[in-house]
């Protein structure tokens, strides 16, 4: 399994150089344009394709650690319209997103999911 600051860091290079290049084709001074070509030598190249997958992966990593961090506020003291707020989403979505990630763990035994249930 690929390291998270490696994901990281191939979604952040491709898309530094992605904003680099964009801002070098727009460039209207010598200045700006040596700044941005200095920019993109530094740079690491990184393909598309392989910026998409990292990003992909980040994504679903973060989704599935996003429980454990909803559990951990609800114990703290947080309401569901808090942990909804800082979500962006509704406060029954927030539970309801909840609910599906313990009833995963439950389905698979990875852990002992009655502490998780309490904070529903």
């Amino acid at each position: 399994m690929t390291m998270l600051r490696d994901l990281l860091a191939t979604w952040e290079n491709w898309s530094a150089r992605d904003t680099l290049t964009r801002a070098l084709s727009t460039a209207t001074t010598e200045h700006d344009r040596d700044v941005l070509r200095r920019g993109l030598h530094t740079t690491p190249d990184v393909d598309p394709l392989d910026a998409l997958r990292a990003g992909s992966e980040l994504v679903a990593l973060l989704r599935g650690w996003q429980w454990q961090a909803v559990y951990a506020a609800r114990r703290a003291g947080s309401s569901w319209n808090h942990v909804a707020c800082a979500l962006d989403i509704t406060a029954e979505q927030a539970r309801a997103d909840y609910l599906a990630a313990v009833v995963q763990q439950e389905r698979h035994g990875i852990s002992d999911v009655t502490a998780y249930r309490e904070v529903l």
